[in-house]
């Protein structure tokens, strides 16, 4: 009896044994990513989990505003801290800055397949801080240039976008041609004028918000010139007047050329419009440049997370970037994993240009410390440089407001 109860026993601890090795290893993920696109994330996730059983991934969506207050607490009590999260990858400079994250194992990476050969390589080295590496891509998103097709030819304006760029030159020239020939609504668009405004400053530039790391330094001919231009386009007759619904005026075929973010091009096809999609507008096609965001996993400091949780992590985001069809397709993004490009169906979607490894140069990423008070600074001032301030003006505000701001920290 004694003899029968302890195989009994022995049997039950292997079978709970198994069981234990058995079970995935189960990790939270955070995201900014709600509405449509977190669907999209969310079914992409699902998938994920449907598609092996070593990792179970816990995903809890939530607005950027949200992830960015709660994150610091969360870092610092310790406690519920997620094994992976997407932010934007503007914001990762701060959070090294005040050590809130872990940069990545290189070595760990690779045995999951993540290299940096794989991926975008504007994007990837964006997260290469001080000789560590802090950022793994999902994406790259930019501010780029629609244009109604159906109204390029009733006015005969597709010579303007053949080599596939539009220039500011181009945009007066198209405006006038389809004015002439009878077109009364709109021509360009003041549109987000924090993303659009950097894309043309890139152009003009290095692309730099800071020469030393920490103050602003945007009072040059660059940012002045961009300025102008839009000031120049504006007084001239050239765009919407500030505050219109420009995106309205699209979609109900009153503006020839939109200026918005690739993310936008679900509600385009909504819209019924016959649509064409280039970079961000430019000064010349040999140095066009769009602002561009890209969204990022990252690992938030957490002293408890363990080598599994790690390898689990590695092994989900390497999953994600070989499987981002998804997310351009449903979500209108921009894969960063390179593999994007060996897919027929992307290669047939306006934004694919974007993932040209030969045309990275194009993409305008911003990196900033303090990009949140840049953001704000900047945005508040919008389109006031074009008719109630002066340009000098505008750009002394946004310095001040930023210095003051980091003074008080």
């Amino acid at each position: 009896m004694k003899k029968t109860l302890s195989l009994v026993l022995a049997l039950a601890m292997i079978c709970a044994a198994a069981a234990a090795m058995a079970a995935p290893v189960e990790i939270d993920y955070w995201s900014v990513f709600t509405g449509g696109d977190g669907a999209t994330m969310q079914a992409m996730v699902d998938e994920f989990n449907a598609s092996q059983d070593e990792v179970h991934v816990n995903h809890t969506p939530m607005t950027a505003d949200d992830l960015y207050q709660k994150i610091p607490l969360t870092v610092q009590t310790g406690t519920g801290i997620p094994d992976v999260t997407v932010v934007h990858i503007e914001r990762i400079p701060d959070f090294v800055e005040k050590e809130l994250l872990y940069s990545y194992d290189m070595d760990l990476l690779a045995e999951a397949g993540i290299v940096p050969e794989n991926y975008n390589a504007s994007a990837w080295e964006r997260s290469d801080i001080d000789g560590e590496h802090y950022g793994i891509p999902l994406d790259v998103h930019s501010y780029v240039t629609y244009y109604n097709k159906d109204l390029f030819d009733k006015y005969e304006l597709n010579e303007y976008v053949e080599d596939g760029y539009l220039t500011f030159d181009e945009i007066r020239e198209l405006g006038d041609k389809a004015r002439a020939a009878g077109w009364e609504g709109e021509i360009f668009n003041l549109g987000w004028m924090r993303a659009q405004m950097l894309g043309y400053y890139a152009q003009l530039g290095d692309a730099t918000l800071t020469e030393d790391g920490v103050h602003p330094a945007i009072n040059n001919d660059a940012m002045k010139q961009a300025m102008e231009t839009m000031k120049g386009l504006w007084e001239d007759g050239y765009t919407t007047v500030k505050n219109t619904d420009y995106s309205a005026k699209f979609y109900g075929g009153e503006l020839l050329v939109w200026t918005e973010g690739i993310w936008m091009k679900a509600a385009v096809v909504d819209a019924g419009i016959n649509f064409g999609m280039l970079p961000g507008v430019c000064y010349s096609p040999d140095n066009a440049k769009s602002w561009t965001s890209s969204h990022n996993f990252v690992q938030f400091a957490d002293e408890e997370r363990t080598l599994e949780e790690d390898q689990a992590v590695a092994k989900f985001v390497n999953w994600m970037g070989e499987n981002s069809l998804t997310w351009a397709r449903d979500a209108g993004q921009c894969p960063a994993h390179l593999s994007i490009n060996d897919v027929t169906e992307f290669a047939d979607m306006p934004q694919a240009f974007l993932a040209d490894p030969e045309r990275v140069d194009e993409l305008a990423i911003y990196s900033y410390q303090y990009w949140g008070l840049f953001d704000t600074a900047f945005s508040r001032v919008g389109w006031d440089f074009v008719d109630s301030m002066s340009i000098d003006d505008a750009i002394a505000q946004v310095e001040q407001e930023i210095n003051d701001a980091i003074a008080a920290q």
